[in-house]
């Protein structure tokens, strides 16, 4: 029993992020008035997407990101695929498919033209035995870019008819609440204390910051969707629509996954560049999502609703990656034991003579002993 407790904690610990968005929604749509309450006027919302990036650049280290700037090959072709291959892609064929509710297709688009995620992506490329520096690299710069590319491509793939679309207005927005407590973090953390002390604090207490930063990304989703259920825009979709929104974001995710690993192939890239480029480069953020919702204006869509498929892309490409990093670390291990065996076989030959030689004098020397016993 405490061997079964004990798995289903570890579990419980490593998808805390997807369990807490599950819980999210189920308890917004249960219980609407609590998250409606707490969201009202979208302060909280705001406030939730300030601390999360303060706490990123708390643990931003740059270190690992400056043995990878020489790398200059991969962090160009990943960076284009982050901010315009996969999602001048993903856009292109969502906003072409016929796709209902309107609000639906509006969050898979706006999910699409962001950047790659801040955590999971370069965790997973690091399980998979590629280069974690690339990835991270790839990760910090992406994110701090994406700032800026986003609105741009929403503006240019979002269908958003007649409505006034800010890209100048978001991209302020944006640098407020993301691009400037990302430095503030950052240069806390550089601060040149004696002893070090904010470096210190943050390792102890690393693993509570990543709880407060899920805890505070799962109230994001969770204020919007309770907002959309008090107002009845929840009687718009259904279970089958949501079971589309997550076959189809699961689709162009393994598309994405395709397109890199051809890029990476095609350009040569080693193999622990490849699974950088490939994990990190095909994955989309769910807090720049949540963030971009939060400053679209209000005939653009329903935000409850507009966010779902951005949870559910989100799961979704958390699941597949997964299994990819595991499968290809797997493969991986296989290959470089395939590969030593092969060399280890050429040098057991040489002694073979020997043996045989060995063998063959055998007789002659037992027939001399004979000889001189007689003697």
């Amino acid at each position: 029993m405490n061997d079964t407790a004990n798995k289903v904690i570890k579990f419980a610990d490593a998808q805390c992020l997807p369990i807490g968005l599950v819980s999210a929604i189920i308890f917004g749509i249960a219980v609407p008035i609590v998250g409606y309450k707490v969201g009202s006027g979208n302060y909280a919302g705001v406030l939730c997407v300030v601390i999360i990036f303060f706490f990123a650049g708390l643990k931003l280290k740059t270190d690992e990101c400056k043995t990878a700037l020489k790398s200059y090959k991969v962090t160009t072709v990943g960076l284009l695929s982050i901010l315009v291959f996969t999602c001048m892609l993903g856009s292109a064929l969502t906003r072409a498919v016929p796709l209902d509710p309107v609000d639906f297709k509006l969050g898979m688009i706006i999910f699409f033209c962001m950047p790659c995620t801040i955590n999971s992506g370069s965790v997973l490329a690091k399980q998979a035995g590629g280069n974690f520096a690339s990835a991270l690299l790839l990760t910090v710069m992406g994110n701090m870019l994406g700032i800026f590319t986003c609105p741009l491509l929403l503006w240019l793939f979002a269908d958003l008819q007649n409505v006034s679309f800010p890209v100048g207005s978001m991209v302020w927005k944006l640098c407020l609440t993301v691009f400037v407590p990302l430095i503030i973090g950052k240069l806390l953390q550089e601060l040149p204390t004696s002893d070090h002390l904010v470096k210190r604090t943050v390792a102890t207490y690393n693993k509570h910051i990543t709880y407060a930063s899920n805890a505070l990304l799962v109230m994001i989703p969770w204020m919007k969707i309770s907002k959309s259920v008090i107002d009845g825009d929840f009687q718009k979709a259904s279970v089958f629509d949501m079971l589309v929104v997550l076959l189809w974001t699961s689709f162009i995710h393994i598309l994405f996954l395709i397109l890199n690993y051809g890029l990476s192939v095609l350009l040569k890239l080693e193999v622990p560049f490849q699974k950088a480029v490939v994990l990190v480069g095909s994955s989309k953020t769910l807090p720049m999502a949540l963030t971009v919702l939060t400053f679209l204006p209000p005939d653009a869509g329903q935000d409850g609703l507009v966010a779902i498929p951005c949870i559910i892309g989100h799961m979704g490409q958390i699941v597949i990656d997964g299994f990819v990093s595991s499968a290809w670390a797997a493969h991986t291990k296989d290959s470089q034991a395939s590969k030593t065996n092969q060399i280890s076989l050429p040098s057991s030959p040489p002694h073979e003579p020997a043996v045989k030689e060995e063998a063959d004098t055998a007789p002659m020397v037992k027939n001399a002993e004979l000889a001189e016993s007689k003697a």
